[in-house]
């Protein structure tokens, strides 16, 4: 997970530093207060509901906390840092303040420090999973029991405070990925960090360890050498079960638009052809890892499996806003599509606030030849968007055996994000315009939980123990 965000920040930084620099001019006090109070009213008319989780009271506490702060200039940094902790009190991953991310890579370009330290955090207990410190004395695999001498629950406690997220669990989730940029809002001058190890023998240690710039990761981590998932992968496992890693849902192929389906479309059609060529009894369409993407590509993978017409959703319902009506016209504008018309013309004849229910087309099972074997779709915490809701609608359909460990992401959710700009410090506000109800009409905020539960290894060794253990209880049940 480190080495993918490392990968990403580096490809990035390389994309940021074609880019001149921009000035940062400080923003005053008040034009801080105004740009706050836009955050605060505008979430308030344009989320779908934003005192869903956490009630008025608490928002208000904070705004009051926040207006005393804004007495003195700030950087946009320190403006979306601030901002941040006041739109994450919704706990709805969609709702957020925009990181300015170019600062971060401003800092990681003029080899400022990065902790080199990769964590996994399983019921609020955190380990030590990997580390790019160059200390080959320092071993992964031991759970760490403080960070700077405070316990896990106060820093955890406060370093997910930046983080969006409707649970717990995908806070923790959220903060295995961004722990490096978390810590450097949370430690911007340190250039040491002090964990507090227990070995698996018990013995409790102390653990110095140097931040160092991102140029010195190269070639330097730990013994532990776990396993990476490609990005796409098509093969049988043996004689009779099929595997197929579709990828993300969206076109990662050079040169061409994101949206795109045709080559990814093209990708999964000869992979089901293959798979019926060799006679395959069983399929694990395995979307571990998966960070979601667009309908307009899954839909034709579910097609090939699919026994009867479906809907991602069992209710698809907006919040109607001037602000909402606004980010859509932007996107019509900039060549948005059938589902951006469609809402205008919702807006058109609704007042804001009202809550106008969306038809959603009906999907449907390819023509002609389809995969009629069993499918058991493979998913994990970091299952994600609509990956998650891949898994939701094949298990509410009935079209697919669920496998894996409960994502972090939920079926039932807040989402469809827009946004809206704060007109003096430029940050990017994203909030949830809609509320999605997944195909069985559960109402309550709730991931996706497995029909067969596989526990995953906090240390995945070279090899897939999980696929194994799936592979194995198909076999048992061919």
């Amino acid at each position: 997970m480190y080495r993918s965000l490392l990968t990403a920040l580096t490809c990035a930084i390389s994309l940021a530093s074609e880019l001149p620099a921009q000035p940062a001019p400080l923003i005053q006090p008040e034009q801080l207060q105004k740009d706050f109070q836009t955050l605060h009213t505008t979430l308030q008319a344009a989320h779908f509901d934003l005192y869903a989780a956490t009630p008025p009271s608490v928002f208000s506490q904070r705004r009051a906390e926040i207006m005393a702060l804004l007495n003195e200039p700030m950087s946009q940094l320190d403006a979306a840092i601030l901002f941040q902790t006041y739109t994450a009190l919704a706990r709805h991953a969609h709702a957020r303040v925009e990181f300015p991310l170019q600062r971060w890579f401003d800092h990681v370009e003029a080899d400022g420090l990065v902790l080199p330290v990769d964590i996994r955090i399983r019921d609020g207990r955190v380990w030590l999973a990997d580390h790019q410190t160059g200390d080959n004395d320092l071993q992964a695999g031991a759970e760490i029991l403080s960070l700077n001498g405070e316990p896990n629950a106060v820093w955890l406690a406060r370093y997910t405070r930046h983080i969006s997220a409707d649970t717990p669990h995908m806070a923790y989730t959220l903060l295995e990925i961004y722990l490096p940029l978390v810590f450097w809002i949370e430690n911007p001058a340190l250039n040491m960090v002090s964990l507090q190890l227990a070995q698996a023998d018990g013995v409790v240690t102390t653990a110095d360890i140097a931040l160092r710039p991102l140029a010195a990761f190269e070639g330097s981590s730990s013994s532990n050498s776990p396993l990476t998932l490609p990005e796409h992968d098509v093969r049988m496992l043996d004689g009779e079960i099929a595997y197929l890693r579709p990828g993300a849902f969206t076109n990662t192929t050079e040169g061409e638009s994101q949206w795109d389906p045709t080559s990814y479309i093209s990708r999964v059609d000869a992979a089901f052809e293959r798979f019926l060529d060799t006679g395959a009894q069983a399929l694990i369409l395995d979307l571990r890892n998966n960070p979601g993407g667009s309908a307009s590509f899954s839909d034709p993978l579910i097609a090939w499996f699919a026994d009867r017409p479906w809907r991602f959703a069992s209710q698809f319902t907006v919040r109607v806003s001037a602000a909402t009506t606004a980010s859509n016209a932007a996107r019509l504008a900039d060549g948005g599509g059938e589902t951006s018309r469609q809402l205008a013309e919702l807006f058109a004849s609704a007042a804001n606030g009202a809550r106008v229910s969306m038809d959603l087309d009906l999907q449907h099972p390819r023509p002609g030849t389809r995969f009629e074997r069993p499918v058991y779709i493979l998913i994990n915490r970091y299952s994600y968007s609509n990956a998650t809701t891949v898994a939701a609608l094949a298990q509410d359909y009935g079209f697919a055996v669920i496998a894996g460990e409960t994502t972090a992401d939920m079926a039932t959710t807040y989402a469809a994000m827009e946004h809206f700009s704060l007109p003096h410090s430029g940050l990017a506000v994203g909030y949830p315009k809609a509320h999605i109800i997944r195909p069985n009409g559960h109402s309550a905020p709730h991931p996706v939980t497995p029909d067969i539960e596989i526990e995953f290894p906090v240390f995945p060794g070279s090899e897939d123990e999980v696929l194994e253990r799936l592979r194995l209880h198909i076999i048992a049940e061919l």
